[in-house]
């Protein structure tokens, strides 16, 4: 006897990302207050993220993957 517990096989969860919400990170995105949550960023741009922060003066930098973007926390 099998049952089906609506798992289906072959099907991966993929978090959507957004072309123009990566750009706007990388080039146009200020730092104004924190937590700043950022969706729709793909997950490669936090070490770019992290280089501007501490470049710009903050401490205790850290960028987290959520399911929907990035979370940046950050002190100044």
């Amino acid at each position: 006897m099998s049952v089906d517990r609506g798992i289906k096989k072959g099907k991966k969860k993929t978090r959507k990302v957004d072309f123009m919400a990566t750009f706007r990170a990388c080039m146009g995105m200020t730092y104004t207050h924190f937590p700043l949550i950022l969706p729709g960023v793909h997950p490669l741009v936090a070490p770019l993220i992290m280089f501007r922060l501490k470049r710009r003066g903050f401490s205790n930098c850290r960028v987290e993957v959520s399911g929907s973007g990035l979370v940046v926390y950050a002190d100044r």
